[in-house]
């Protein structure tokens, strides 16, 4: 049975015919692609296709192109001939990109061209990334970092400043860096050229120059509209017949998932829940108290039930899958073993809700779109939320000031974001490009002038979390879901006022749009869960922290980490780390060890 089509691709142009040959052979003696081609002069490409999709037929290669995604979409779907269809995108990509957008839906591809130039392009949505390599007049694209360390040549080396931010459990690609140095990603809904030397731009602003208060009739249809993309998402990626596993907290995200995935369309789910340490009960059970009702209702068959280890983000760390990534999410790392009881076809959740939804990630924008007086001549909203002339005040004096609300921390490398101690061991180096990079970020939220210039910049950064996934679900054979990023979600968010989000409380949208799917005790919910948003990659107890110390975990400092250390660990280290600098450092000595097995 077919499905949505998802794909790895692999590229490679080098003008030396004979490297080029022995290039072909390694990636079909690879054994995991399922079609090895010479895509056009100088190009040589591999698909491996995510179970339930296929490669790319004879009529797409003939027209020198290779999709990732969306493929199902815009030619099976189009209702046009697929060979007039091949051509309008052909036509589109040659001669203008930048209106790519006016195709439909999150699509992913190469365009390879006769006389040796190529144009990749990346989805609205990002789910599949694209990375890009040059190395003299060679050339590599993939959709997996690993493919450059086992494909290539070259010895792969380290991005300082990406793995110092990844080690400290944000997974952020500053300027488009990787953990791999000298490869690049591509931003979504961006495409890049490949001559001589790569050009790159945008085809997708989903950003319109103005938003207005919206009418209660446009409220409604915004609702409504969450509604219909939501349960479309849902139905168009959860396999029929069974393997689809919710990330469940038992908050507003993942329960309206469950509520619409199983009880509106009725597919069978199972689900995954990270509980609080045991040693809390009154919290394990708080959190139990709402998964448990919801599995009963929905039928739940198989679910697993994982408890967070006090304070121990590296026990799941180690269990987790050993690729040129790193992986953070708890659900990510727990697949080794849950794989080991049942068969996984999709893997989905609600994350990235709390943004395009409404929550405190919205105040920002909630704050600067809101006016003075429709605040406060709005009683029943300041009834309900009597603190939130204050966070409006506040967000427009920190404005003001020149030092608005980041969605990332100022001090990341340099402090405990659990405890706030301080960190010892980063380079001096790495810290002042994160510093400059970070400032960089500042001005240009302080510049922008169009509307939801917040959420615009944090869904930039953390699009690292989509490749992430991405990168651990594809490793497996699994299909990721994600149905709060995707192309048609951001349209819809940006489209929206702010107050439609936040505003004498949270998310508004969705408990708008799902008032009669979803049970309304987990609807309603006023707390997250342990398992729920970015505190699954940066979960710690204070307690714990204070007392945890470890010996310092290997004789010597691998080389790989130059750079990215202090100089003098290398030399000296101490004997023993205290919990908020045996984390990062351990992230690092993972994905090391990781980067060394794949090269084997």
């Amino acid at each position: 049975m077919l499905r949505p089509h998802l794909a790895n691709l692999f590229a490679v142009h080098d003008p030396d015919s004979a490297a080029l040959d022995e290039t072909r052979r390694e990636l079909e003696r690879g054994g995991e692609f399922a079609r090895v081609w010479h895509s056009a002069p100088g190009w040589v490409a591999a698909v491996a296709p995510l179970p339930g999709s296929s490669p790319d037929d004879k009529l797409v290669r003939q027209h020198q192109l290779a999709f990732a995604e969306g493929r199902d979409v815009l030619l099976e779907r189009s209702g046009k001939d697929p060979a007039a269809r091949l051509r309008e995108i052909m036509e589109l990509v040659d001669l203008s990109p930048d209106r790519l957008a006016t195709l439909p839906g999150d699509f992913g591809f190469i365009r390879f061209r006769a006389n040796g130039d190529a144009t990749v392009v990346r989805s609205c949505g990002g789910l599949v990334p694209f990375y890009l390599k040059q190395s003299e007049n060679r050339w590599a694209i993939s959709t997996r970092l690993e493919y450059f360390v086992r494909y290539l040549s070259e010895k792969p080396k380290l991005d300082a400043l990406s793995n110092a931010l990844w080690a400290s459990s944000w997974p952020t690609f500053a300027d488009g860096r990787t953990p791999l140095k000298e490869v690049k990603i591509l931003a979504r809904g961006s495409f890049a050229r490949i001559e001589k030397k790569v050009t790159t731009g945008r085809y997708w602003n989903p950003r319109p120059e103005r938003i207005h208060y919206p009418t209660e009739r446009e409220a409604h249809e915004h609702a409504r509209r969450l509604r219909e993309i939501l349960i479309e998402k849902l139905q168009r990626d959860l396999d029929p017949r069974g393997g689809n596993l919710l990330t469940l907290s038992g908050g507003v995200d993942s329960s309206s998932l469950c509520a619409l995935a199983a009880g509106v369309l009725g597919f069978k789910v199972w689900t995954w829940s990270l509980l609080p340490p045991k040693e809390h009960e009154k919290a394990y059970r708080h959190d139990l108290s709402y998964i448990e009702p919801l599995r009963k209702q929905y039928g739940v068959e198989k679910y697993w039930e994982v408890v967070l280890p006090k304070g121990r983000a590296v026990e799941f760390w180690r269990k987790g899958p050993r690729m040129v990534f790193h992986v953070l999410h708890p659900a990510l790392c727990s697949l080794p073993d849950v794989l080991k009881e049942a068969e996984v076809k999709v893997l989905f959740g609600g994350e990235y809700a709390d943004n395009v939804c409404g929550s405190s990630f919205t105040i920002p924008d909630w704050a600067r779109h809101l006016s003075l007086l429709r605040l406060l001549t709005d009683v029943k909203e300041v009834f309900r939320a009597p603190k939130d002339p204050a966070k409006w005040l506040k967000q427009r004096l920190s404005f003001l000031r020149g030092e608005p609300q980041m969605p990332i921390p100022e001090n990341l490398l340099t402090a405990s974001l659990t405890d706030g101690k301080p960190f010892e061991f980063f380079s001096p180096q790495v810290i002042e490009e994160y510093r400059e990079w970070f400032e960089r970020q500042k001005k240009r939220l302080l510049d922008d002038r169009m509307p939801w210039r917040y959420l615009a910049l944090d869904s930039e950064i953390m699009d690292a979390f989509v490749t992430m996934n991405w990168e651990a679900c594809s490793h497996f054979g699994i299909r990721r879901s994600l149905p709060f990023f995707t192309r048609e979600l951001f349209e819809l968010t940006f489209s929206c006022h702010p107050v439609e989000l936040y505003g004498g409380g949270v998310k508004k949208l969705i408990r708008r749009a799902l008032v009669n799917d979803v049970p309304q005790r987990n609807l309603f919910r006023a707390d997250k869960g342990a398992g729920a948003g970015r505190g699954q990659m940066i979960s710690g107890t204070r307690d714990f922290i204070r007392s945890f110390k470890e010996p310092f975990p290997v004789k010597a400092l691998p080389e790989e980490l130059r750079g990215i250390i202090r100089e003098e660990w290398f030399d000296s280290s101490p004997k023993e780390l205290e919990y908020w600098q045996y984390r990062p450092l351990m992230r690092l000595l993972i994905f090391v060890e990781s980067l060394r097995e794949r090269q084997g």
